[in-house]
């Protein structure tokens, strides 16, 4: 049977692992974004001048 304290522990170990998951940004991501945006930028400019 886990103690009170175990649990707390636990989650404790859970939120700080959350928290620092925010600060690490895979960059694969970071520039699959910035792909997208570009792309996006590229054919709205397209749609405009035709």
């Amino acid at each position: 049977m886990m103690t009170r304290i175990h649990m707390q522990d636990q989650i404790q170990n859970r939120i700080e692992e959350l928290m620092n998951e925010k600060n690490n940004h895979d960059w694969d991501e970071i520039f699959q974004n910035a792909a997208t945006f570009s792309l996006i930028i590229i054919f709205m400019t397209l749609g405009l001048s035709w």
